[in-house]
């Protein structure tokens, strides 16, 4: 309806305007044609990346339950807890999967995140197999390396971004400080390795400071308050 007097279109089910009160003088118009409506909100469809996620995470907890009710009842035939060591694989398998294709995480703790799930796993299965100490001895350091490296060469292939790399540098420097460590409380049996893992990522965080431009630099000052 529209009021004749104050010129306002209004709907309403009363023959009165809301604003004057004018009755009698209402010219009817068509609510299809002359009424503007709010557009329709279109709610957000899964993808297909959502749905595999989805499907991923019911396989893992059906395949781990599954794996566990067998190995409790026949704990006394087999005499190990294999379904642990089972439902380990399957949960890294979704962590990374749902890290590695998230559009929201950050390359540089994609990479840490992988270098954390990796080191537990290899630690979880040395353990289930004897805990020969292949894990700590080899497996730690190397990962610790080859995560080093990886954000090195991506922080010096992309330059404007120093200033976000640095703290996920001196994370994997921090966790190469975890294999050193295992040497000095006796679980690794190559001391060595983990002294090595330690070495490089210093040399790399060093070489990073000399040959980058300022921006890195005075993010390594403001971190270290020198």
């Amino acid at each position: 309806m529209k009021c004749k007097n104050c010129k306002v279109d209004f709907f309403s089910r009363t023959e009165r305007c809301p604003l004057c009160g004018t009755e009698g003088e209402l010219s009817h118009f068509d609510l299809q044609k002359d009424c503007y409506f709010y557009p329709e909100y279109a709610l957000p469809k899964s993808s297909k990346l959502d749905i595999a996620k989805k499907i991923l995470l019911f396989l893992t907890i059906a395949f781990s339950s599954i794996a566990i009710f067998v190995n409790i009842f026949s704990l006394d035939i087999q005499g190990s807890l294999w379904s642990l060591l089972l439902a380990s694989c399957l949960f890294y398998t979704l962590i990374s999967f749902k890290t590695i294709f998230s559009k929201k995480m950050h390359t540089g703790s994609k990479i840490l995140i992988q270098l954390l799930l990796l080191s537990a796993l290899a630690i979880i299965i040395d353990i289930f197999t004897g805990f020969r100490r292949w894990s700590t001895s080899f497996v730690v350091p190397s990962l610790s390396i080859v995560s080093s490296l990886v954000i090195v060469f991506v922080a010096a292939g992309r330059r404007s971004l120093y200033k976000e790399f640095s703290g996920y540098l001196l994370t994997s420097f921090l966790v190469s400080i975890i294999p050193a460590l295992l040497c000095l409380i006796k679980l690794s049996t190559h001391v060595w390795v983990g002294y090595a893992a330690f070495l490089v990522s210093l040399l790399m965080l060093l070489g990073l400071y000399v040959f980058s431009e300022k921006d890195f630099k005075n993010e390594m000052k403001k971190r270290f308050h020198f």
